[in-house]
C-alpha cells in the first residue's frame, strides 16, 4: 500500500499545525508564535511561500526578515523589539 506522508509543521509549543491553524489572512497583530507558525508551515511544505505572500499581502523581504530572525535567535528573534535593537539585516 502506497501511503504518502502529509507535511508536518509545529508551532513553538510543539503542536502540529495545518493550514487551518495558520493565522487569519486579515491578521494585524503579529506575535512571535504566529510568525513562527507561518515560517514552520513554509519550511515544512504545509503552504508555499507564494501562498503566504499573497495570503498576508507581504513581500518576500518581510518574510525573509522573519526567517532570519528566527534562524539566528529563535522566537526572540521574531519580536519587534528584538529586531529594533539589532537593526535591520542588510
Amino acid at each position: 500500500m502506497d501511503t504518502q506522508k502529509l507535511p508536518t509543521a509545529r508551532d513553538l509549543n510543539g503542536n502540529v499545525i495545518t493550514v487551518a491553524d495558520l493565522p487569519k489572512p486579515n491578521t494585524r497583530r503579529w506575535t512571535a508564535n504566529r510568525k513562527a507558525i507561518v515560517i514552520s508551515a513554509v519550511r515544512n511544505g504545509v503552504i508555499t511561500l507564494e501562498q503566504v505572500l499573497a495570503r498576508y499581502s507581504m513581500t518576500e523581504r518581510e518574510f525573509r526578515i522573519w526567517e532570519q530572525g528566527f534562524k539566528s535567535d529563535g522566537a526572540t528573534g521574531l519580536k519587534v523589539t528584538h529586531y529594533q535593537r539589532r537593526g535591520s539585516p542588510r
